[in-house]
């Protein structure tokens, strides 16, 4: 009987990495059988068995979540269903406020675990790092600098580099993802509204409003005229709703930002996906009001995009708690500037130089093969 284990994602933005790694893992152990929570990528690997989709586990916020909460409750019971077998190891990624709880528990059970991106301590609710220890006997880290304050706390932590990095790869095999925009031309214009309900919402109707003004500008006219040049990546699983000019597209965020002139995005990993594609961004969040409030008290750093997070500045502009689609339009414009593509291939540089080399999934299979012991290994 094939062994089994958990590996599971909790963030529609963490299939993608996990399916990375998993397929890694399996290139070396593909006796080895896995079950839990995945999106598309993961659930096309041979060796997974989906318990469910990830947007089932899929929540953030404050009061943004209480509508979500028994979709949330039935997911992790599933999840807890799976752990309580006591599979040899569970590998979660992502998505610490739903999986540190059960990984201690698992832990507690006896069942080996491994938490594939740290949470950031170094950017809000610092007290997390105390209870990591607790619930990983392994953390890979996406960022060098998370490494050695967790192994000063006492937790085995690795750094294997960031998914991101890779792009630059891929925006070199794409040379019409780095054009300029051609005088005269029409935008085309990526608005990432958030993978969560709560999220499109709230930015989707503003992002729409503030890019047809942009394009308004530029002599594309209003309604037909618009259609196919403001993409959005659509993530929730019911039907996107019809808005003029609006082209939602079933592909990867990459895939879009490597096709357009400039994007407006809702705070979260793609902010780091535009940045190392070298595409001009603008970046949004806004919050419930009472959610706002608990986030100023845990949040401390300055900024909510990873590029500015990472490089300690701000370096990509950010618009929070203001949706006015005249502010938005207004540095969505200067995106569009003749040295916005300058200055977004020098950030990609600067943010590569910050990263690492590529590689992120062969190196979390190195840390992780070692904990499935030698006897599964054959074909």
């Amino acid at each position: 009987m094939s062994p089994r284990a958990v590996f599971t994602a909790g963030e529609v933005s963490g299939d993608r990495l996990g399916a990375s790694v998993l397929a890694a893992i399996q290139r070396d152990r593909p006796s080895w059988s896995w079950t839990g929570f995945g999106g598309d990528e993961m659930r096309r690997l041979s060796c997974f068995e989906s318990l469910g989709r990830v947007e089932e586990l899929s929540g953030a916020g404050g009061v943004e979540l209480l509508p979500a909460l028994p979709r949330l409750l039935r997911g992790r019971r599933c999840l807890e269903a799976a752990l309580s077998e006591k599979p040899a190891l569970a590998v979660f990624v992502d998505a610490p406020d739903l999986h540190l709880p059960l990984a201690r528990r698992a832990r507690r059970r006896g069942t080996r675990t491994v938490l594939v991106v740290a949470p950031q301590t170094w950017a809000w609710r610092a007290g997390r790092r105390e209870r990591l220890g607790e619930a990983a006997d392994l953390v890979l880290c996406l960022f060098p600098f998370e490494v050695e304050p967790l192994r000063r706390a006492g937790i085995a932590a690795h750094w294997i580099g960031h998914p991101a990095v890779e792009l630059v790869l891929d925006r070199m095999n794409q040379p019409q993802g780095s054009r300029p925009l051609q005088s005269g031309s029409a935008p085309v214009i990526a608005l990432f509204p958030g993978s969560r309900p709560h999220e499109v919402r709230r930015h989707l109707g503003p992002m729409v409003s503030a890019a047809r003004l942009v394009l308004a500008s530029h002599g594309s006219g209003v309604g037909a005229a618009l259609r196919g040049r403001m993409l959005v990546p659509w993530r929730l699983g019911s039907p996107p709703p019809h808005m003029d000019g609006v082209e939602f597209v079933d592909e990867s965020g990459p895939r879009v930002l490597q096709r357009v002139d400039a994007a407006l995005i809702a705070a979260g990993s793609a902010t780091l996906q535009a940045a190392m594609l070298a595409v001009p961004s603008v970046v949004v969040a806004n919050l419930h009001p009472v959610t706002a409030a608990l986030a100023r008290r845990w949040i401390r750093s300055p900024w909510l995009a990873l590029p500015n997070i990472l490089l300690g500045e701000q370096a990509v502009p950010e618009i929070v708690q203001d949706l006015r689609p005249s502010r938005l339009a207004e540095e969505l414009q200067l995106c569009l500037g003749a040295d916005a593509r300058v200055e977004a291939d020098d950030l990609s540089g600067r943010l590569a130089a910050a990263l690492g080399p590529a590689g992120f999934a062969e190196r979390a299979s190195s840390y992780i093969l070692p904990m499935l012991g030698q006897g599964a290994d054959c074909a």
